[in-house]
């Protein structure tokens, strides 16, 4: 919530807008309220004070009606007959349209006159308006009432009538049409719903009964005190301290007015102006309805407001997040113009800077991690404190066959633990010497045997600093390169130095005393031959022929080694027949020996080669292992096609004494042998001669176990013949 730029912005400007108008609108809205109230209850306080009056203007109307009746000359004659009495009272129900009728009643309390005569000769005595008229000797005015003869609500106006002398001639009497009354409350409540109010008036006595109302079926019915459970006392006291009523029984709002008393006049009524309580709240509704315009409005133009300068203020600064984000996520990002405001434009231009110095410092970093990677040699670096790998590159996976992933972050131990390679090369290389001894910068060789062959390594121990401060140290950082090849290839230069000094002084040598021996030879045939020889000396004879002979062979191999025949005579060769006439060769001299000789062939092609220098070292190679074996045992000769490699590959193996690695590196060194007869020329002319092929010479070996020698031969060296 809250968490961009342009929200925060919105709240700020929204809070520091609203709060203080919320304040003074609260204030403002109360003050308002409080005077809208006053207003409404003033306004129904004069209302009901004006119909009031109203009422008391009507009832003085007609007692005024009826004080001028009671006066008439006619009435108050005493010799005035019925007839001009009826008269008189037609006349002043004709001029007056809101009474019913009239009558005269004499002083024993009898109807004497009545306009229609239906009712003459009545005793009234015990009607109330009769008693109250003669006992004030003055006028009277009614309550409402049900008239039974009208079968409706009524109004008795009586008053007495007297002669000139003052005597009681009779009480007049007037039935009051209180339509007229309702008519004039009736009216107020048009005049209210004109104004949208629908508010109504109505009349109520002093015992509560509703004696005027818009809803004339609650006139007489409805006793409104018991309807809102209201004492008599309650009631005066509301209506003496002016006080709103909320009547539950129908949600409306109303106010009393007293109707003031008069002589004749000594009813106890109430005038009510009654509003619904929802039309009370409306103006309050109203005021509330415009507040909320109004703060709409504020919000609404604060909002757009705020919207346009948070676009001006957040834009490029959104301009700057994406860029950001797109050069995180290592996307191209084109240089920003600085086109905004001061602030964002220094940001803009310092943020262009970066990413041109980020650029430039990850294309470095990507060059050096590409020279990391690609180089041949091993680079091993660990922290100094924790022994924890920082770096292992794709030289370290190939070596220990362990993946990256899995020595980054882990301890010196941790590796050593999964991986046993991992293990031999750090003893190896007396890394924890170097360590504890804290010598640096140090380089040295060592030897370490990885997957059961020899390797060399030459390596260098350094430290790095730490980036924050250079003159303290952080990383140890080992440097290896694996020199076993080049080791290997510097003893073949001086193993061939070595032949080739060999060969001169063979060469020299062979020239010197081939051809002494030669004429010592053919004279030791002539003393064999001659007969004069006895026959105990021609046994010797014969032992210094084979040894001269001997000599001479040493000497060719002499001579062969220091001026070998080029290989120039190549044929099509079938090395399945080869090894098969080599094997019927020797196989009888293997069987006198007790030795099993067996042979295997797979299809082979047909290669293109000096056969005679094939034939030579792979009979030199039997031959050799046919010496090897002391008594029984086996020799077998192998034949295949390896098609991963495209090479073809001659196996010798035999089962004979075997040799030690020390003895393996000495092989093809001119006169290292381990036979008793031998020169060790054969071997190495072997060595040689597959050289020379374009070929490989393995050898394998375990003492008491057996040797193997492995010629392969490159087939796209050999052009073979399908």
């Amino acid at each position: 919530m809250l968490k961009t730029l342009r929200a925060k912005l919105l709240f700020f400007f929204l809070f520091a807008t609203l709060l203080p108008l919320l304040f003074v609108g609260y204030i403002t809205f109360q003050s308002q309220k409080i005077e809208t109230n006053q207003q409404l209850q003033q306004t129904m306080y004069t209302m009901a004070d004006n119909l009031a009056i109203s009422i008391e203007e009507i009832v003085n109307e007609r007692m005024a009606d009826v004080t001028i009746l009671a006066n008439n000359t006619i009435l108050r004659d005493s010799t005035a007959t019925r007839e001009e009495i009826r008269e008189e009272l037609r006349i002043f129900v004709n001029a007056h349209s809101i009474y019913y009728g009239a009558l005269f009643v004499n002083p024993e309390g009898v109807v004497s006159v009545d306009l229609d005569n239906t009712i003459v000769g009545t005793d009234v005595t015990d009607r109330l308006w009769y008693q109250k008229a003669i006992s004030q000797n003055g006028i009277y005015f009614s309550d409402i009432f049900y008239s039974d003869v009208l079968h409706q609500p009524a109004i008795v106006l009586a008053s007495v009538v007297k002669d000139e002398d003052g005597e009681a001639l009779g009480v007049v009497s007037a039935i009051f049409d209180v339509n007229f009354l309702w008519e004039r409350l009736a009216h107020y409540s048009k005049q209210q719903k004109s104004h949208g109010l629908e508010g109504y008036a109505f009349l109520v006595n002093g015992r509560g009964d509703i004696i005027a109302h818009p809803n004339e079926n609650l006139i007489l019915s409805y006793n409104y005190l018991e309807q809102n459970n209201l004492t008599s006392e309650a009631f005066d006291g509301l209506v003496q301290n002016r006080n709103l009523f909320h009547s539950k029984s129908n949600d409306m709002i109303q106010t009393f007015s007293r109707i003031a008393k008069a002589p004749g006049f000594e009813n106890e009524w109430y005038l009510s102006i009654s509003v619904p309580n929802e039309r009370m709240n409306s103006p309050i509704e109203e005021l509330i309805l415009k507040y909320l315009v109004l703060f709409g409005c504020v919000v609404l133009i604060t909002s757009i407001g705020v919207i346009k300068l948070s676009s001006y203020i957040v834009k490029p600064l959104q301009k700057l997040v994406f860029a950001t984000s797109d050069f995180a996520f290592g996307k191209n990002v084109y240089p920003l113009a600085p086109d905004a405001y001061h602030e964002v434009d220094t940001l803009t231009r310092t943020f262009n800077m970066m990413t041109r110095r980020l650029v430039e410092r990850e294309k470095s970093h990507r060059k050096s991690t590409l020279i990391l990677e690609t180089t041949d040699n091993g680079v091993l670096a660990f922290q100094q404190s924790s022994q924890r790998v920082t770096t292992f590159n794709r030289q370290c996976e190939q070596l220990f066959g362990l993946a990256k992933e899995q020595a980054l972050g882990a301890t010196l131990d941790q590796v050593i633990e999964q991986n046993g390679a991992f293990k031999t090369f750090i003893d190896c290389s007396k890394l924890s010497d170097v360590l504890r001894n804290q010598d640096f910068n140090k380089k040295y060789e060592f030897e370490c045997y990885l997957g059961g062959q020899k390797r060399i390594f030459f390596a260098g121990v350094s430290t790095l600093p730490k980036l924050n401060n250079e003159e303290e140290l952080e990383d140890v950082l080992l440097i290896f390169i694996d020199i076993t090849d080049k080791r290997k290839i510097e003893q073949e230069l001086i193993r061939s130095e070595k032949l080739q000094l060999v060969g001169q002084l063979a060469a020299g040598f062979a020239h010197e005393i081939r051809n002494p021996l030669t004429t010592i030879r053919g004279f030791m045939q002539i003393f064999h031959q001659s007969d004069a020889t006895k026959d105990e000396h021609k046994v010797h004879y014969d032992v210094i022929i084979k040894e001269i002979d001997r000599v001479n062979s040493i000497i060719g191999e002499l001579l062969q080694m220091a001026n070998p025949k080029s290989v120039t005579s190549k044929t099509e060769t079938n090395i399945g027949e080869l090894l098969t006439d080599i094997h019927t060769l020797y196989e009888p001299e293997a069987n006198e020996q007790g030795i099993k000789m067996r042979l295997q062939i797979e299809p082979l092609p047909t290669v293109y080669l000096d056969r005679s220098k094939l034939h030579q070292v792979v009979m030199n190679l039997v031959k050799n292992g046919l010496e090897a074996i002391d008594g029984s045992g086996s020799l077998a000769l192998f034949a295949y096609e390896n098609t991963e490699r495209e090479i073809i590959e001659i196996k010798v193996e035999d089962t004979g004494i075997g040799m030690n690695p020390q003895t393996i590196e000495k092989l093809g060194t001119p006169f290292f042998t381990t036979k008793e007869t031998g020169t060790g020329l054969g071997l190495m002319t072997s060595f040689r001669i597959v050289e020379e092929i374009g070929g490989k010479l393995l050898v394998t070996s375990k003492e008491g176990v057996g040797t193997t020698f492995i010629i392969q031969l490159p087939l796209y060296e050999l052009k073979m013949y399908r």
